[in-house]
């Protein structure tokens, strides 16, 4: 996918957005849910959780970098799961 736009309109990364930022399986898990939702087989699934990756790890590289996030990197940094790890309580001798 060239632009944002077409990123934001493309309803397999919504779909894995979606599923990413609700924690039920890690992406590559998510290919069975893909192939039942969209009715495309396994390695159809499995190209498009790979460029989905793929684009998730090049918005991480540019925003280390300095480069501005696009929404959609913003959405999955925001995920239930990541506020967890900072409200846990520290264990004595165990370290974080």
């Amino acid at each position: 996918m060239a632009g944002k736009s077409a990123e934001r309109t493309n309803p397999y990364f919504r779909f894995l957005r979606r599923m990413h930022a609700g924690g039920r399986s890690n992406m590559y898990g998510a290919i069975p849910y893909l192939s039942a939702a969209f009715g495309c087989d396994r390695d159809e699934a499995y190209r498009i959780v790979c460029e989905w990756v793929d684009l998730q790890d090049h918005a991480a590289k540019s925003a280390a970098r300095g480069v501005a996030e696009p929404p959609r990197a913003r959405e999955s940094r925001n995920a239930p799961g990541a506020a967890a790890k900072s409200r846990r309580k520290s264990v004595p001798g165990r370290r974080s």
